[in-house]
Order: structure tokens, then sequence, then C-alpha cells
């Protein structure tokens, strides 16, 4: 369970903030409402209201900042690499031992306590997580049920989505069937049509009814094929993720895992599947995906562009929120090669 990879909502930039701005908040009025701790925390009874305020809106703010630049840390080093439960959780006594020792020096220097810097420290040691461990709850219930209820609606989402794609295409289907199956009728010539004609012509002059048949053809082939849906399975077997062809942007390599980068709505997410990149390639190039990097599977219908600039040739899919995907020397013939080739066949 431990050893599990946390869940994606925990280190969303979103999740972040409104953690930090809970944290604060609730931080800041819980000292300044109930005076917990009385003189363990430091000696109230000799702070009027105004001063009481002062010092804890400086301990908070500082406390804040320490948490603010932990969870930039940690977004970044989880973006590289997944972190799991254990990881997280060790993490967060971390953060208690940096915002108890930042207290003591506040304490110790600013306010002029009296008590040694050993036992100010020991005592927030023990103080600190009882302040954060409700906001720490609360934020994970929170965000928790809310990407719960956008995974359903999502869910939700596409499988009307890829109903209606499927009843039009049925219908496209039925309608060619129809259309093709042209009767004799449509073929045939005209009452006062002689061999003459023929002769004059040197073709058969084709009944309107027949031109008609035509034009239905090509009006059903303009109607799109709904796009493919792409099931990601992980090591188990066990069916993880689906997602339309056409949202999915790229796929990057993490050890024994790998990060699929998908549009969900007007969003651009991230999930983490225990798969390896080799695998995914099998499974994906009849489907359009290239390799152009040891760390990178690239959807190559999302592509915008290929530009070489001085730190080399890269991918742009021209969204906000996603990445330029490089391409190494080894991929750079096929892929180049790739791009020549299908835009020769538009």
């Amino acid at each position: 369970m431990l050893h599990k990879n946390i869940p994606e909502y925990y280190v969303t930039k979103d999740n972040i903030i409104f953690f930090l701005i809970f944290t604060f908040a609730y931080s800041l009025l819980f000292v300044n409402i109930f005076t917990p701790f009385q003189g363990a925390w430091y000696n109230v009874q000799h702070y009027t209201r105004a001063q009481l305020f002062a010092d804890t809106l400086i301990i908070t703010t500082g406390g804040s900042i320490v948490l603010m630049i932990s969870r930039i840390i940690m977004y970044h080093t989880h973006k590289k690499k997944p972190i799991s439960q254990i990881q997280y959780w060790f993490w967060q006594i971390v953060e208690v031992f940096c915002i108890a020792f930042l207290y003591t020096l506040i304490v110790h220097f600013a306010t002029k306590d009296t008590r040694e810097f050993s036992e100010i420290f020991a005592r927030a040691v023990i103080f600190v997580p009882t302040i954060l461990i409700i906001p720490v709850i609360i934020t994970l219930l929170y965000c928790g049920t809310r990407a719960k209820d956008e995974k359903i609606s999502a869910l939700e989402s596409q499988k009307t989505e890829t109903s209606t794609l499927n009843n039009i295409y049925e219908n496209n289907e039925n309608q060619n069937s129809n259309n093709t199956s042209i009767q004799e009728s449509d073929f045939s010539l005209p009452n006062d049509f002689s061999e003459e004609d023929m002769v004059l012509d040197n073709h058969l002059t084709i009944a309107p009814k027949t031109s008609q048949v035509y034009e239905k053809l090509e009006i059903q082939s303009e109607i799109p094929v709904p796009s493919k849906i792409v099931n990601f399975f992980d090591e188990k077997k066990e069916l993880q993720l689906s997602l339309r062809l056409d949202h999915i942007y790229y796929i990057e390599s993490a050890e024994n895992y790998v990060n699929i980068y998908y549009r969900n709505k007007e969003n651009i997410e991230r999930f983490t599947l225990r798969s390896s990149l080799k695998k995914q390639q099998e499974k994906l190039e009849k489907y359009g995906f290239i390799r152009c990097h040891r760390s990178y599977l690239v959807n190559f219908a999302n592509i915008l562009l290929l530009r070489k600039d001085k730190d080399g040739p890269y991918l742009d899919f021209g969204e906000t929120g996603l990445q330029q995907i490089p391409i190494s020397k080894t991929y750079l013939d096929a892929v180049t090669a790739y791009f020549i080739q299908n835009s020769e066949e538009t």
C-alpha cells in the first residue's frame, strides 16, 4: 500500500494552491481565536491581541513559505518520477521539522523568548503537526472527492461521445450499403435510345437517376469516421485508462512507468501507468505514433510543427501546458521521413 504511487490529485497545481491558502488561513485563525497550548507555544499571557496577531502572522507566513517551496519541489520531483505513498508522508514529516525550526528561530531571536533553543524546538515539533493535521486531511478529502467527480463526469461524457459517434458510423454504413445497391432501373436507357446514338456518342449516356446516386455517395463519404478508442493496460493486464485516439498527445518514459499526456475537455492531464515505453510503442505504432526520443512516443496526428533551432530539432503540439518534445539524433531521420511521406500523401 505505502509503496504505491500517490494519486495525481495530490500534486496538481490547483490542489497545491488550495492547500497553501487553506493552511495559511486555518493556522492564522486557529492560533488567534483559540490561543492553543498557552505558554507552551509562546508566552501569550503578556500579549495583547494585536501583538498576538502580529507574531502569529509572521510565523504563519514563514511556515506557508516553507510549505510553498516544499510543494513546488514536490511537484517537479513527481513530474520526473512518481512519488510513492511512503515518500509522500516522509516528505510531510520533513516539512514539519522545517517549519518547527523556522518557528524556533523566530521565537528565540525575534520575540526574545528566554527558554532554551532546544526546548522551543522540541515543543514546536509536537505542536506544528497538531495545527497542520486538520488542513492536510480536509485538503486530501476535498481534492479526492473532486477528482472522483471529475473522473465520473469524464467517463460519462466519453461514453456519450462514443455512443453518438458509433450511431453516426452505423447510420453511415447502412446508408452507404443502401446506396451502393443500385437497381437495374437506375441504369435504364431512354426509350428512344438507338444504336445510331451509341455510334455518334461513343459512350453510354447515364440516366439522371444514376448521377443522383453518385452525388449521394459522394456526400456520404464526407461524414467523418469516429475516432478509435485506445485502452491502456498495466503490467497485470488490468484496464487503467481508455482514451480517444485524437485526445492523446504523447507518452513519456519514467523508468518502470509511463506518463500519458492527454486532453480532458479544455485541460491537459497526465496519467501514470506501470508499463514500458517499448510496450506502448509496439501497440500504438499502427495508430500513427512515432518514437522521436528514447523517452518520448508522440501521436503524429496532433503534432503542429517540426522545427530546428540552436538547441536541436523538436516537435510542438501548439497547446498551452504541453512541453516541446525533443528529437534525438537516433530518431531524427525516421521522424523527418515520416513527415515527408505524409505531406506527400496529403
